[in-house]
């Protein structure tokens, strides 16, 4: 796994730990635990939440327009200090941010993708994040990365979008991450690298925030009907 920054333009990803405070992370996490005991009981799609089944919710669109917890995160001075190097650009904004709650034995968020093919995005101007609250491994829906991924455009199935399977991606032709950490960490990605999580097969919830840092005055084309173009200044 790349700790490195350095390695980003090559490998197309770096893993960042050490961003939260105990007491950051009991509230962010407490955060997780109200929205996510909120969604549980929802039957349909509604305030801003994508619902796989009643029990099971998939994500919830505007994360960080609806809660100032989950706006904080977007703030977080290490990881804006790490997109703005990235970026290389002072004045950037938070973009599409989402929480994905993950419940135990069913759960699930993405299938394999590229974020830039549903984005549409300068790559030079905007920067993948993904924040995973309590840690994550393979049996409760790790994030999976393929390294080198985003020097290539892969063909991506418009009409399973919005479901898992998004992309076809021959595992043994890849040389595929798993990113497996028992802390909280961020993950930041270019938004062409090709990823994807596991399914939660654990007893566990797995939660995770997302959401992209852009050039403030970039606006890309976002197509698809993307419901979460939330786009708040980080100042």
């Amino acid at each position: 796994m790349n700790y490195d920054i350095t390695k980003f333009d090559e490998l197309g990803y770096v893993i960042i730990t050490d961003f939260l405070t105990v007491h950051e992370h009991q509230i962010l996490n407490d955060e997780c635990d109200k929205y996510r005991k909120y969604a549980v009981r929802l039957f349909d799609n509604r305030n801003g939440w994508v619902i796989n089944k009643r029990g099971n919710p998939c994500k919830l669109d505007g994360a960080m327009m609806r809660s100032e917890v989950f706006g904080e995160l977007g703030h977080n001075e290490r990881l804006v200090d790490t997109a703005r190097f990235l970026l290389d650009q002072e004045d950037i904004d938070t973009y599409i941010s989402k929480f994905f709650p993950m419940v135990p034995h069913e759960g699930f968020s993405v299938g394999w993708h590229q974020d830039n093919h549903y984005i549409e995005a300068d790559p030079n101007r905007l920067v993948s994040c993904d924040v995973f609250v309590n840690g994550a491994d393979k049996e409760n829906g790790c994030l999976r990365v393929v390294p080198k991924s985003h020097t290539k455009y892969y063909e991506h199935n418009h009409r399973t979008h919005g479901v898992f399977n998004w992309m076809k991606v021959d595992e043994e032709d890849f040389d595929i991450v798993d990113v497996e950490l028992d802390r909280p960490f961020a993950v930041f990605f270019h938004p062409n690298l090709v990823h994807g999580c596991y399914r939660n097969r654990s007893d566990r919830y797995r939660y995770s925030i997302a959401w992209e840092y852009i050039h403030r005055e970039h606006v890309p084309k976002t197509h698809n009907d993307h419901q979460s173009q939330d786009r708040l200044p980080v100042e």
